[in-house]
């Protein structure tokens, strides 16, 4: 099983101290490059940035889709992270996608 998630389910899970659930209930879980950079370049959640660049289970995945990630973007006003959630979910055939964006 795929399993790919955005940015602010990953946030969540970190507030409530539970972000091993998805291990628990996914073994991995991929994230984009957009995603990890957001989720690790705020330098005002350096406990937050340091659990998930530590983090066994979840899996940076380079999109490669460049194309595809700028019409979704263009198109539909998504960010980078959550545009390039969508691709790399595709892409892989994803069995699930954990993200909160309605448009998305």
């Amino acid at each position: 099983m795929i399993v790919v998630a955005d940015t602010t389910p990953l946030i969540s899970l970190m507030k409530i101290d539970h972000l091993d659930l998805l291990h628990q209930l996914f073994g991995e879980v991929q994230i984009p490059s957009a995603v990890f950079e957001e989720l690790v370049s705020n330098s005002g959640f350096p406990n937050e940035c340091r659990q998930i660049r530590k983090c066994t289970f979840i899996k940076k995945v380079e999109v490669t889709d460049v194309r595809a990630v700028n019409l979704l973007r263009r198109s539909s006003g998504l960010d980078a992270g959550e545009s390039e959630a969508i691709v790399l979910s595709d892409s892989t055939n994803a069995s699930l996608l954990l993200m909160d964006e309605v448009k998305g």
